[in-house]
C-alpha cells in the first residue's frame, strides 16, 4: 500500500497525523485504523489490516499497489537544539523592515488567495543570488531581527505560517537555504510552523518547536 500523492503523515508517540493538502487539511484515525496503519507503514501488516483501512482506501488516500511497495516516512530533518541568534537593532535597517512586513503581507495574501500545496510550491523555488559564506552568520541575524521586530505591530499569534513563509523567501533570496518546517503533535493535536536552518531555529522558537514532530519539510 502506499499512500496518495499529497498526503503526508508521522507517528506522534504512537497517534499517526495525516497532512492532506489536496483537501487542504489534517486527519486522524479511529484507534483500530491508527493501529493498523502503523503496522503496515513498518512493513508488518496483519491480515485483517486492510479491512480496518477500507475507509481510507474507499476515500483514496491510501492506495493498493504491489507487494513491495513502502508507505514512505516523512522527510529528514536534524533535531534542533536552539534558537538562531537575532542581530543587533543596529544591525537592522528601515529598509530591512519594510521588507519584512512586505514578506508578512504577501504571505498573508497567499494563504488566502491560493491552497496551501501551491503556497508551499512557491516556497520550494530557490533563490538565484548567492551570498559570500562570511556574511552568511550577519544575513541570517538581520533577517530574524527585522522579522521579530515587526512582529510588534503585526502579532504572531496564529501567524507561524506567514511568518515562517516570510522567512524562509527572505532567507532563499539572498541564497541561504533553510528548512521550512510543518510539524503536528498528537495528544492533543495542534500544528505549527517554522525555519530551521542546520539545527538552529530562526523563527517559531525552540522551546515551541521541540514539542512537535515534522510532517512536511520544504527543502
Amino acid at each position: 500500500m502506499r499512500l496518495r500523492s499529497n498526503v503526508h503523515w508521522c507517528d506522534c508517540e504512537g497517534r499517526a497525523v495525516f497532512l492532506d493538502l489536496e483537501a487542504d487539511r489534517y486527519f486522524c484515525l479511529s484507534r483500530t485504523a491508527n493501529e493498523a496503519f502503523l503496522r503496515v507503514a513498518e512493513g508488518r501488516m496483519g491480515p485483517r489490516d486492510g479491512e480496518r483501512l477500507e475507509g481510507m482506501i474507499a476515500r483514496g488516500i491510501l492506495i493498493e499497489s504491489c507487494a513491495d511497495s513502502v508507505i514512505e516516512r516523512p522527510a529528514f530533518l536534524e533535531r534542533p537544539t536552539c534558537d538562531y541568534p537575532a542581530g543587533s537593532t543596529g544591525e537592522v535597517g528601515l529598509l530591512h523592515l519594510a521588507e519584512a512586513l512586505a514578506g508578512e503581507i504577501r504571505a498573508v495574501s497567499l494563504l488566502r488567495r491560493k491552497p496551501l500545496r501551491e503556497v508551499l510550491a512557491i516556497a520550494a523555488r530557490r533563490g538565484t543570488r548567492a551570498i559570500a559564506s562570511a556574511n552568511r552568520d550577519r544575513a541570517v541575524r538581520t533577517i530574524i531581527a527585522s522579522s521579530n521586530a515587526i512582529s510588534l505591530v503585526t502579532r504572531t499569534h496564529n501567524r507561524c505560517l506567514a511568518r515562517a513563509l516570510a522567512v524562509h523567501s527572505m532567507c532563499r533570496k539572498r541564497g541561504i537555504d533553510p528548512k521550512l518546517v510543518l510539524g503536528v503533535t498528537g495528544h492533543p493535536f495542534a500544528a505549527h510552523c517554522w525555519v530551521q536552518l542546520g539545527t538552529a531555529v530562526l523563527v517559531g522558537g525552540f522551546e515551541q518547536v521541540r514539542l512537535y514532530s515534522p510532517i512536511l519539510v520544504v527543502e
